[in-house]
């Protein structure tokens, strides 16, 4: 290993009321190491900070590098932080409140610590490295046992005066609603929680309705928990399927409130809910968005699901601890944005890019060129205009985009196929879908590394 290489490291640690999830990690976010430990249940703090510390270790060792080559080390809670005194302010669900927890880590390690809530890590995550990559207006939603969100305005991490800032779950939906744990009623949380949504199964169970997850549980009180749902749901579990829809309608409405108010380049969808159960959740969620008579931009494009999983929030972590030792997360030279065109408008067999008209489909590559569709690939896979392949994609995400825009026509009849969405999905490159007028606009308003194809011909 060169010298330049001796400090090459940083180590992200998630701290959650069931799990600690350690990772060492490269600058360029590349995970080499992880180590995942329970959190303890008990009341003495220092069994968790025990347990966060045999996690960095391990992680550290996983890796197959020493401590002396980790340059710092970020640590998010499941809590209401101070990250400027290194404490916890209040967490319900751990024994760590009150506590400096920055200052145990750094007399150990003699490392830089940043300490952040875990919601807006795992959002700082996403922007970075995941479904949120090189945008500059992202709102994080997670769904879990309860809700939790984060949001980066103008590429930065909005905190807020106490450290509440995107606290989506506690936005009051229903007047009078649910009880939620915060003490108010009717919050986003006690509508559309796992924690709610376990409320409304059971509820309709006591109320004599039929559920798989009756003869799941049985006469246990544990938790209904977020694989059971989904295979409920493929089940076609009635009651299940309802409550299920119901939140999805819920989180949709919140979502609408959110575009009006801070109308983000995306709103990511994360935790173990979405997780599990995304595949039925986040369409229902952009059908109720979509549905919104005043959004200049369908939600389609806007509405994705997180890619990173349970790495989201120790990355961001990361991400904020190279900030503590003096760096910013990791952009390749080769990640530059080229000058792209701006769209003027697209029409029924017309569009125009610059100062140039075209009157046939056209692709925006990821690297800026304009070059007409080569309608042979299309007709020689699909016999159709309407579907775009792999092949395709391949032209159009030269240079390395981390979003495509699809214009789908004027009445939104090109799709991309199974297998290029597959594609898209491997490569982590986010995809927006729209009617041509609203991709227009989707596409100039993006900033960071893009690529489009609209389909002006139908």
């Amino acid at each position: 290993m060169s010298n330049d290489d001796t400090r090459s490291y940083y180590v992200g640690v998630d701290v959650g009321a069931t799990k600690t999830l350690a990772a060492a990690v490269k600058p360029s976010g590349k995970v080499r190491g992880r180590a995942r430990r329970a959190t303890p249940r008990t009341d003495d703090p220092q069994d968790t900070l025990g347990v966060i510390f045999g996690a960095i270790d391990k992680a550290v060792d996983k890796a197959g590098v020493t401590l002396d080559q980790v340059s710092a080390i970020g640590l998010a809670v499941a809590a209401v932080v101070d990250p400027d005194a290194g404490k916890v302010v209040a967490t319900p669900n751990m024994n760590l409140a009150g506590l400096d927890v920055v200052a145990p880590l750094e007399d150990r390690y003699s490392k830089p610590v940043a300490l952040g809530n875990d919601v807006n890590m795992g959002t700082l995550g996403e922007q970075w490295l995941g479904a949120g990559r090189y945008l500059n207006h992202v709102l994080g939603m997670f769904i879990g046992t309860g809700i939790g969100g984060g949001m980066i305005i103008d590429g930065k991490l909005v905190r807020g005066r106490r450290e509440l800032a995107g606290e989506v779950g506690h936005m009051v939906m229903v007047p009078d609603g649910p009880l939620c744990g915060c003490g108010n009623r009717g919050c986003l949380e006690a509508l559309a929680s796992r924690t709610a949504i376990e409320r409304d199964i059971r509820q309709a169970i006591a109320d004599g309705r039929e559920s798989v997850i009756a003869e799941q549980l049985g006469d246990s009180d544990a938790r209904i928990r977020s694989k059971m749902l989904w295979r409920a749901l493929k089940g076609g579990d009635a009651v299940v399927t309802e409550v299920m829809t119901r939140a999805a309608e819920y989180i949709g409405r919140a979502c609408v409130n959110i575009q009006h108010l801070l109308d983000p380049e995306v709103i990511i969808l994360g935790g173990g809910v979405i997780q599990a159960c995304g595949k039925f959740m986040v369409p229902a969620i952009r059908k109720v968005v979509d549905g919104d008579a005043y959004l200049s931009s369908s939600a389609s494009g806007t509405i994705v699901p997180s890619e990173l999983g349970d790495d989201a929030v120790v990355l961001g972590a990361v991400a904020l601890a190279r900030q503590a030792a003096g760096d910013a997360p990791l952009r390749e030279a080769s990640d530059t944005c080229p000058d792209y065109p701006h769209i003027e408008y697209a029409t029924f067999g017309e569009i125009a890019v610059g100062d140039k008209v075209y009157s046939q489909d056209i692709y925006i590559r990821g690297d800026g060129k304009v070059k007409k569709r080569k309608a042979k690939i299309a007709k020689a896979a699909y016999g159709s205009l309407h579907k775009i392949g792999p092949a395709e994609l391949d032209r159009i995400c030269r240079g390395n985009p981390k979003v495509v825009v699809v214009g789908m026509g004027q009445n939104g009849m090109a799709v991309l196929a199974p297998e290029a969405e597959e594609m898209l999905r491997q490569r982590g490159i986010v995809v927006h879908s729209l009617p041509n007028a609203k991709a227009v606009r989707q596409y100039n308003r993006l900033t960071g590394r893009k690529a489009a194809v609209f389909h002006v011909t139908c």
